[in-house]
Order: C-alpha cells, then sequence, then structure tokens
C-alpha cells in the first residue's frame, strides 16, 4: 500500500487518521483518553476500509505503526529486537483459531492490558527496561523497573537476556491511587502507562505495579540452553530465574474454542485488566520460521473480546461524591441493559464533567455530544466488565451541575486540570470522605454486612440515613422500622425488599469477634494479623479491648511479639484521639452494644488440633466467610496459613481441584495433597 506524507484534507479518511493518531498516542503514553477503547477499535475498522478503498494510507496512520512515539523526555533507546504488535481475531470469529492452529498445539494466555516493557539482563543483573514505544525505540523506565512486583533485579541466569511483559496495574491500586489522584485516569491502564513513565522513581514506587511477563526474545529456540525450543520451556525458564510468568495452558484445534470460553468464564474474578487472550504455537522453531509482515509476526495472534453494545435511555445523571471530594456523574438507564456473561448494566460512570459533556455522537465519526436526561446511549462492557457509554444521540434535558454538594449540601467547585474539568465538594468534613473507612468496616475482615457495598453506602448517605460511624447501619431498624424510608425510597434500587433484605444482613451480622470488630475500627496499622494479635492477648474479650481503650498505654503493647513501637503509637494515639471527641467516644459505644461477642471459648475451640500443619488457601471459597475467616479458623487452632506453596506444606485447599493454577501445579511437583474446602471441614472440622 502507498503511504502519503499527512496533508491538510478534510476527507473522511484524513479525519479519522487524525483522530486516531491522536487517541493512539495518548494511549501508548500514559495521557488521559480521548476515546473509549471500543470506540477507537470501531474507527479504526472504519479507517483500515477507508484506506483499502483509496490505495494508500498517510504517514501518521496507526493501521501503519505498532504504537506511537515516545513524547516524554525520557531518554529513547532502540529495541535490540522490534517489540511487534499482534495480529488481532475478533471474538465473533474465533473459529478462525481452528485453522490457525491447524496441527499445531499452542499456548494460551491472557492478554493483559498494561504497557509493554522490554527488560534486558546481563551477568544476572536488571540492565535496562525500555517501554515499546512505536516497536522500533522507546523510553527508559529501568529506574522504575526495579519497583515492579514480579520483576526481580537480580537472577540466576548469568548470560545475555532479554523479554518482553506487560507492566499493570490492578483494579483495586487503580481504585485506590485514583481516589488519591484528581480522577483524571479512566483505567488502570491509562495509570499504569502514566505511573511506570514517571520522572521520579520515588513517586512511582508508591503506587503498585505489577509485571507478568509473556516473551523470553533471547536467548533464542535451538540455543545452548535446554527446553527452549518450546513456549511452555520458555516460560518455565523465565520462572525458573525468578520472573513472573503470565497465566498460560496449552491448547490444540480440538479444544481452543472449549478453552477460549472457559477463560471467558474466568474474566470476572480477574484482578488485573485483559482485553483478550493470546495464542502462540508451540513449537517455536516452528513459530520463527514463518517470520512476520512489517507488523505482526507470524507466530502469534490476539482474539480481542467482543464489544457487545446495547442502546438504552439516559433516564437520569446523578453524581457520585468520592473520597477525596470528587464528584462523578453516573448516568442512569431507564431500563438495564444485558451485555457480557449476563451481566445487567443498569448505569455507567460518566467519569467527570468534560467527557460528560463530550461524548461521541452516535454514528457521527468525530462529532461529540453533551449526554442529556433522555439521551440515546450506546452501552458496551469494556473489557468485558466495565460498564462503559460508547456515544449517544438526541436528549431532552440539559444535566443541572450540582451548586451544592449532593451528600452535605456545602458548595461545590469546578476545577481544570489542562483540558479536564473535574467537580469537587469543598468541605474536608463531608461524609463522602469517610466512605473508604465504612467500606472497610463492613468489609469480609470487618464486622461482614452481605450485599452493602460502595454504592448502596453512598446512597444511604445521600438519603441522610447513615454519616460517618458504621455504628448507624446497626442502629437503622431501631431509627427507621422496616418501613422503606421515603428518602430511599426516591433513589433508583432501592424498594421495599431491597431495605429489608438490608437490615436482615445487619442483623446477621452482629454475632462477630473481638478480631473482626478491631479491624473495622480503621485503626491506622491496625489489619488482619495485628488484629487477631491483638485479639489473642485479650482472649478474645470485649473487655479486654475496653480496659486498654480506657487507659492506653504504648509500652503495654510494645511487649507484644510483632509490635513494636510504631504501631503501639499508632493505636495509643487512635484511642485518646477518639476519647477526646466526646460524639466519637459514644457512637464508639454504641457500635459496641450493637454488637455480640463470641466468648473467649467460642474463638478458642479446637485447642492445637492443627498443630504442625501448614495450608495454603487459593481461589473461592463458601463454607467460610472468606478466606479470612478460614485463616482465622486454621489459626485459632494451631495450624499455619503460608501464601505460596513449598517443601513445608501439608495441605492446599482450593474447591477447583482440577485447577491449572501455578499453586496447583506446584503442589503436584511436590507431591502436596490438594483437599476441597468441604474435605477440609470433614477431615478436620470447621
Amino acid at each position: 500500500m502507498e503511504i502519503r506524507k499527512m496533508d491538510d484534507s478534510n476527507s473522511v479518511q484524513a479525519t479519522l487518521t487524525r483522530m486516531l493518531a491522536d487517541a493512539s498516542r495518548a494511549y501508548y503514553n500514559g495521557f488521559p483518553l480521548t476515546m473509549a477503547d471500543a470506540e477507537f477499535d470501531r474507527l479504526y475498522e472504519q479507517l483500515m476500509e477507508a484506506e483499502r478503498i483509496s490505495g494508500f494510507a498517510y504517514n501518521t496512520s496507526p493501521t501503519v505503526h505498532a504504537g506511537a512515539s515516545v513524547v516524554t523526555e525520557l531518554k529513547k533507546m532502540r529495541h535490540e529486537v522490534p517489540a511487534l504488535s499482534l495480529d488481532k481475531v475478533k471474538y465473533e470469529n474465533r473459529e478462525k483459531m481452528v485453522s490457525w492452529l491447524g496441527g499445531q498445539s499452542g499456548v494460551l494466555s491472557w492478554k493483559l492490558d498494561g504497557l509493554t516493557i522490554v527488560a534486558t539482563y546481563d551477568n544476572g543483573k536488571l540492565t535496562r527496561a525500555v517501554t515499546r514505544g512505536d516497536g522500533e525505540e522507546g523510553g527508559i523506565v529501568t529506574h522504575n523497573a526495579v519497583s515492579f512486583h514480579g520483576l526481580p533485579v537480580t537472577i540466576p541466569y548469568k548470560g545475555h537476556m532479554a523479554i518482553r511483559g506487560e507492566a499493570l496495574m490492578s483494579y483495586e491500586e487503580f481504585a485506590r491511587i485514583n481516589e488519591e489522584t484528581d480522577g483524571l485516569y479512566e483505567n488502570p491502564r491509562n495509570l499504569a502507562a502514566s505511573t511506570v513513565q514517571m520522572y521520579d522513581g520515588r513517586e512511582s514506587a508508591k503506587r503498585k505495579i505489577d509485571f507478568y511477563a509473556f516473551k523470553l526474545v533471547t536467548p533464542e529456540a535451538d540455543s545452548a540452553e535446554p527446553d527452549l525450543n518450546t513456549e511452555t520451556g520458555r516460560f518455565r525458564f523465565m520462572e525458573s530465574c525468578g520472573i513472573r510468568i503470565v497465566p498460560h495452558e496449552t491448547v490444540n484445534a480440538g479444544d481452543v474454542l472449549s478453552k477460549i470460553e472457559e477463560w471467558k468464564e474466568k474474566l470476572s474474578g480477574n484482578e488485573f485488566p485483559t482485553d483478550g487472550l493470546v495464542f502462540s504455537y508451540e513449537n517455536q522453531i516452528y513459530a520463527d520460521s514463518l517470520g512476520s509482515t512489517n507488523k505482526y509476526p507470524r507466530g502469534s495472534i490476539a482474539l480481542k473480546w467482543k464489544d457487545e453494545s446495547k442502546e438504552t435511555t439516559v433516564s437520569d445523571v446523578r453524581f457520585s461524591v468520592g473520597r477525596t471530594g470528587k464528584i462523578t456523574p453516573v448516568a442512569i438507564f431507564s431500563s438495564s441493559v444485558r451485555l457480557g456473561a449476563g451481566s445487567n448494566i443498569s448505569r455507567a460512570s460518566l467519569h467527570n464533567i468534560s467527557i460528560m459533556q463530550h461524548v461521541p455522537e452516535t454514528g457521527n465519526p468525530g462529532n461529540t455530544l453533551p449526554v442529556k436526561i433522555g439521551s440515546k446511549a450506546e452501552v458496551a462492557l469494556a473489557q468485558m466488565i466495565i460498564p462503559t457509554v460508547l456515544s449517544v444521540k438526541g436528549g431532552e434535558t440539559d444535566v443541572e451541575i450540582p451548586s451544592v454538594c449532593p451528600i452535605c449540601g456545602e458548595p461545590t467547585v469546578l476545577k481544570k486540570n489542562g483540558d479536564v474539568e473535574v467537580l469537587y465538594c469543598k468541605n474536608t468534613k463531608c461524609a463522602a470522605r469517610t466512605r473508604g473507612a465504612l467500606e472497610s468496616a463492613f468489609s469480609k475482615s470487618g464486622l461482614y454486612v452481605k450485599g452493602i457495598g460502595p454504592s448502596s453506602i453512598e446512597d444511604l448517605q445521600q438519603a441522610r440515613l447513615l454519616t460517618i460511624y458504621p455504628a448507624g447501619l446497626f442502629t437503622m431498624e431501631k431509627r427507621y422500622g422496616r418501613e422503606l424510608p421515603d428518602r430511599l425510597r426516591k433513589l433508583e434500587g432501592w424498594g421495599k425488599k431491597s431495605w429489608n433484605n438490608l437490615l436482615d444482613a445487619v442483623n446477621e451480622a452482629r454475632k462477630t469477634t473481638l478480631r473482626r470488630f478491631l479491624y473495622s475500627l480503621g485503626v491506622p496499622l491496625l489489619g488482619n494479623d495485628l488484629s487477631k494479635k491483638l485479639s489473642d492477648y485479650w482472649n478474645g474479650d470485649i473487655e479486654g479491648f475496653l480496659g486498654f481503650y480506657q487507659n492506653p498505654d504504648e509500652s503495654e503493647l510494645q511487649r507484644l511479639e510483632g509490635v513494636g513501637a510504631f504501631k503501639a503509637h499508632a493505636i495509643t494515639r487512635w484511642c485518646r484521639k477518639i476519647k477526646a471527641e466526646p460524639e466519637s467516644d459514644l457512637m464508639l459505644h454504641a457500635l459496641i452494644n450493637e454488637l455480640e461477642f463470641e466468648s473467649p471459648a467460642d474463638t478458642s475451640a479446637g485447642g492445637d488440633s492443627l498443630s504442625g500443619l501448614t495450608f495454603v488457601i487459593t481461589g473461592s471459597v463458601f463454607q467460610y466467610k472468606n478466606r479470612d475467616e478460614f485463616k482465622a479458623s486454621v489459626e485459632a487452632r494451631g495450624g499455619k496459613v503460608a501464601g505460596s506453596v513449598s517443601k513445608k506444606t501439608s495441605f492446599l485447599v482450593n474447591n477447583d481441584s482440577e485447577s491449572t493454577s501455578g499453586k496447583n501445579k506446584k503442589a503436584q511437583e511436590l507431591s502436596v495433597p490438594v483437599i476441597t474446602e468441604q474435605e477440609f471441614i470433614e477431615r478436620f472440622g470447621r
């Protein structure tokens, strides 16, 4: 195809090229996104068709380049081997994978959605880490890569080794960091890219970036190193060096379609964003013999999830207040739409004021419209998980930007960061800013209230039924009875049944332990392990805690093994602070009065029946509330719970005994018995 220099033409092809080139630069360099992934893919196909008809492509077209040039001030470096992108097959055309594999076996893995990094080792040391950039050269980010989880600084292999992997951020870490910033980032991939390319490695290290290797570049197949002629052998080689590898599994033409469906079912449980699957030939001698195009290697291919979308109507736009005071517009739909693996979508975040006012117009590429009440919205699941408004058309009533906070009623302020406008609540004491503490208090590690989460807590706060104290949830039935309060009735999703379900869940949560109670208080540095240690010290008796609370003594806690001066100071300081605030002190005692604590005898039942045994618990649990409760049960009976399988492991507990996870494979290698949760209970009791 002919390549032409970009001109000032206003043709559809030129307009699409400019739009997609700008979006590509933002995507590959960690800047605020200019369009959703699904919209990019849709316009990308239109551009490819326009180029096919015209017979040429502009030199800035993303169909010509693998990525985007590095536009930061990071020092550039050319790659030892070009880092090409992958050719793609859509999920709806997944049958093509059968013919692609042919008689070859393949290796399936996640297509993780982060920033591709090429890491190089020499003489057992990490010598450089470079972003993919445009595939030919990228920016050096070694100063940040030394902090990546899963990418060791030193390895046992002393030769020259280059690997490619994905530097990415979990959904949980994204939520934490995005709440602490100005909320400019729309997804974990964007925030990960920004973090990886920071100039200050000390700042980058404050955010958790995980690394998963997906490709061994050198040494190559048929080298002096054994077992590098296969893709699984290359994965084993990297893993033996202490490098974390992407989850993978072998497939063939006979089972590839069923394996695709199996992996699709796992999507909802992923802690990291993925946008598809990657397939590589197991025989790497064969794969290398195929060569590559100027953009794609022929030995690997990606399968992209189907960007299924449906149209619905925006019936309202609500404003959600976050922990930093950021106010986010949320589109509420008149009727839920069913997408993905049976997901019913009734709302979607619009991220900030700028995005709400500039959503792509349906059927008119390049034009944007504000979201209005009555707008017809095209809705999809980004990465098969995140509800997203792709485009809108029409609408009847403009959305009024609130001048006061919907939670506390104090004035709002509209701040501008570059081209992005974000709305904030000015009140530093707004109840919404403590929502994270309430989420933690009612979480599975704390006073677990089944079914309550961020959105329901926000609704209760907006209806003025709950403020900043956990006690408010446990006194709600006394204050309002079983009839649905009018203030809650007005909010979408609430009816008499959901109200009564909430009250029932609260009543079930009243029976608790001292450990759970301590965790729920939100005391700085008081996590699961320290909560258990203090609960054991006070014999699971709430009176023991109250005695200390009334007369907090740092030296008393410092005498406990593993506490130390820093943690002891944090706990005693918290006690003194709460005691000095009459309302906080009153609400603490009100919470205690609403709870039913298990007796010390209950919490220590079982004696040392598991003494000398070490368990690793992985996957979902069903008999216990969560893995923390399972762990507490084991430890209460003298057993130990470890995070990884080793020769010291007595049992691996996994309800999916046929799992091909790393822990299951390690257990098989070491002949560690794998049992289900039910088998554990039958053998050892609860």
